[in-house]
């Protein structure tokens, strides 16, 4: 299939994210605020349980692989790369506007700097063909896959949200996409059609893993030292969340029986076990913290800040102070 490429330019990024910003709950809050679905949601840890996930699919997008592989870090400081992102999407997310303009702002000019040529044909993408990071298509299937599986993740240990719910949920990652300059008529335009795109781009040749992609893919799961049992446990989960094609793909295990008893059990634990958390553990730090700055506290609490700089190095991300 021809992909034709749409490029984002700092117009219409600055008329989309403006967008964002008008639709805001109010500064204080930020673009989504305690009443939303999106905080709802993304305050559950259980999303990183789906991290692998999200990431492979990201990776299978041959654009988004190489341009990670060619303009970052990740090779040799994969937790710095984890670190850095969730600061830029929990800012966006839990931030005030002030800060959530500042990261999009951010985000966007390092995107720009983001062009490069693919070094092998991969699907829809010839050898040698050219790339950027501010293209609408790539953007919109990283967007997609972040959404998507937050929802599966949540429902493997809540009842299952409503039709309702969830169409109010995609309507609020709208505001997502134009922080990032992704037009609304890129856009499904309801949480139907949007599953819809998601099960055609997982059939399209646009979505392919190949070698770097692979490559980046296997790095996920390949951290030595005390993590190394329980990432090893991880990819077997993970295989079990992803299309059969792309399992195959990113060489993940295969579907054997004891394979599938430890997915089944893994699943029965975590169910069991993730909803009898305490609030510290469940929600995200940002969070609680962005909480504190809607009752008018300047700082995060020390628990936070400490939680803070375990998970992005960092002792406060959306306070007021910052």
């Amino acid at each position: 299939m021809t992909v034709q490429p749409r490029f984002i330019n700092e117009e219409e990024f600055r008329d989309w994210a403006g967008q964002a910003l008008r639709r805001s709950v109010d500064p204080v809050a930020g673009i989504y605020g305690p009443d939303s679905m999106m905080w709802k949601l993304g305050r559950e840890t259980i999303g990183f349980f789906g991290g692998g996930r999200a990431a492979l699919l990201q990776l299978a997008h041959p654009w988004v692989a190489n341009a990670i592989d060619q303009h970052s870090a990740t090779r040799d400081d994969p937790l710095g790369r984890f670190r850095r992102t969730f600061i830029n999407v929990f800012t966006m997310i839990y931030g005030s506007t002030d800060q959530v303009m500042r990261v999009a702002n951010n985000v966007h000019h390092i995107h720009a700097r983001i062009q490069g040529a693919l070094p092998e044909a991969s699907g829809a993408f010839g050898q040698g063909s050219h790339y950027e990071a501010n293209e609408v298509g790539a953007m919109l299937w990283v967007h997609g896959t972040l959404w998507d599986t937050q929802v599966r993740m949540y429902e493997l240990v809540f009842p299952a949200l409503s039709r309702a719910e969830k169409e109010a949920y995609y309507q609020e990652t709208k505001l997502f996409a134009y922080l990032f300059g992704i037009p609304e008529d890129a856009l499904p335009p309801d949480w139907g059609s949007f599953l819809e795109y998601m099960d055609r781009m997982y059939d399209s040749d646009q979505i392919v893993a190949r070698r770097v992609g692979r490559e980046m893919g296997d790095m996920i799961f390949d951290f030595n030292g005390p993590l190394k049992p329980a990432l090893k446990w991880l990819r077997v989960m993970t295989a079990y969340m992803m299309p059969e094609r792309l399992r195959g793909e990113f060489g993940l295990p295969p579907d054997t029986p004891e394979n599938r008893r430890t997915y089944e059990r893994g699943l029965k634990a975590v169910k069991t076990l993730y909803p009898r958390l305490p609030d510290r553990v469940r929600y995200v730090p940002s969070y609680i913290e962005a909480q504190r700055r809607i009752a008018g506290r300047e700082h995060a609490d020390l628990v936070t800040q400490g939680l803070n700089l375990a998970w992005l190095g960092q002792r406060e991300l959306v306070s007021a102070s910052v």
